[in-house]
């Protein structure tokens, strides 16, 4: 799977469908925010945006 905003390959979740239909639904994607959407990069800039933009000036 790729990472929905850059495209990166996630690690942790399995390559192909395959793979993926053999586990468990817990075990299909990590168990964060996002888990199996975006990478690790991605959800850092992501949850800073709204941090940011939640602060007020």
């Amino acid at each position: 799977m790729k990472c929905a905003r850059c495209g990166a390959v996630l690690n942790g979740v399995p390559a192909t469908d395959y793979e993926r239909r053999k586990l468990p639904k817990s075990s299909k994607r990590p168990e964060r925010m996002f888990g199996g959407f975006l990478c690790p990069r991605c959800l850092r800039e992501v949850l800073k945006d709204v941090v940011r933009a939640a602060v007020p000036k």
